[in-house]
């Protein structure tokens, strides 16, 4: 077998491979934000309070969409996708507007509303990072 005809295998920086270990932390922390809105709707929380017969159409319309896109997010960034990045930042605009502006519906957030926006700052600051390394 000649040189050339070897499979060439790329190895991975470690820039690289700490950006795939956080996109998949982050596809987790989604996985579980997202289970428990499916948990909220079906009963299994808040002793039933939530569930998605007894709430109020709004609440019904912003938990059944944060529902579907966490976990859809979640498996984006778990495979390094960029549509993961696009829903996850949806979702949480979604999930921050509704906890930050209607307080009375939702409930006030704050430890939600501070991981998204250090988790989706700290993924741009990763992909600034390695744009800037791939460049250099």
């Amino acid at each position: 077998m000649m040189m050339s005809d070897r499979p060439m295998t790329v190895r991975k920086s470690f820039s690289q491979e700490a950006f795939l270990v956080f996109q998949r932390c982050a596809a987790c922390y989604l996985f579980v934000i997202g289970l428990g809105c499916w948990a909220a709707l079906i009963g299994l929380s808040m002793n039933g309070a939530w569930r998605f017969d007894l709430v109020a159409p709004n609440i019904r319309a912003v938990e059944a969409v944060l529902a579907v896109i966490f976990p859809i997010a979640a498996t984006g960034l778990w495979f390094g996708v960029g549509w993961g990045f696009v829903l996850w930042v949806i979702g949480a605009v979604i999930q921050v507007s509704a906890h930050g502006g209607y307080t009375q519906t939702f409930g006030a957030a704050p430890w939600t509303t501070t991981m998204h926006v250090a988790g989706i700052a700290s993924y741009i600051a990763f992909w600034f990072y390695l744009v800037f390394i791939r460049r250099h």
